[in-house]
C-alpha cells in the first residue's frame, strides 16, 4: 500500500523534493441552462400529436 505522500507525487499534486502541496488551478465551466421555447415545451410534453380512433375494427386518424 502506498503512502499518501507518494500518491500525491504521482498525481502531480505535490513536489517530490520539498514535499510542498501544489495548488492546481481547477476551473470548471458553468453551463448555462437551456432555454426552451413554448413550442419546444409543448412538443416535449406530447401536445399536438396525432390521435387515432378505432372505426369498425380499423384504426384511423381522427
Amino acid at each position: 500500500m502506498k503512502s499518501l505522500q507518494t500518491e500525491l507525487v504521482e498525481k502531480g499534486l505535490s513536489d517530490a523534493r520539498t514535499g510542498d502541496v501544489v495548488q492546481k488551478s481547477i476551473r470548471t465551466r458553468v453551463k448555462a441552462p437551456e432555454q426552451l421555447t413554448d413550442r419546444e415545451w409543448a412538443e416535449l410534453m406530447g401536445a399536438n400529436r396525432q390521435t387515432y380512433k378505432r372505426v369498425n375494427g380499423a384504426i384511423r386518424k381522427r
